[in-house]
């Protein structure tokens, strides 16, 4: 049987117009081709995609892997420890003074960066994803954004723990934050 349309609008200069069917499906038809014309929007199917290819054109950019590395050393290692009176008012203070502040978690390491290296050169358990787990302790301090608090600081954990990092051409360029 078929469909009843019956035109609503048409464009001649657009060369397209919009049909409604008797069940008031809407369409939009190509007066040229007299075929219908699919709908656009968004394609949440894209997105991995895409953002895969951002992350490989990173990779490809020319950012070595020692620029990494200095990145994850300003924002998760400090040592020899800074020396502020407690937990909470050293990370207070490392979160504002790395221009890390208003980020809901971050770790600092307080052993030398060699130390943390060695994890991805053979002194670290592989894990899934291309993360390697320490084989032994590190002394960290983990920075936790509090926002009940009416001064929007900082609560800080001295730790001793295993740490987990991801690494490339043997040196350390990712924290894998575990709370």
């Amino acid at each position: 049987m078929g469909r009843r349309i019956r035109v609503r609008f048409s464009s001649t200069e657009a060369g397209i117009h919009r049909s409604d069917d008797s069940e008031g499906t809407r369409t939009w038809i190509d007066t040229v081709t007299d075929t219908a014309m699919a709908l656009r929007g968004p394609c949440p199917s894209l997105l991995l995609p895409l953002v895969l290819l951002a992350a490989c054109l990173v990779l490809a950019s020319g950012h070595s892997c020692i620029e990494q590395n200095f990145n994850f050393i300003r924002k998760h290692v400090d040592f020899p420890k800074t020396p502020p009176p407690n937990p909470n008012a050293y990370c207070n203070i490392m979160m504002i003074y790395r221009g890390l502040y208003g980020k809901a978690v971050n770790t600092f390491i307080h052993d030398p960066v060699s130390k943390i290296n060695s994890i991805c050169s053979g002194k670290g358990k592989p894990k899934i994803g291309g993360l390697y787990e320490s084989n032994e302790l590190f002394s960290i301090t983990q920075c936790i954004f509090d926002p009940k608090s009416l001064s929007f600081s900082y609560i800080g954990k001295e730790k001793k723990m295993k740490i987990i990092v991801g690494c490339w051409n043997e040196i350390a360029v990712y924290y894998l934050e575990q709370i």
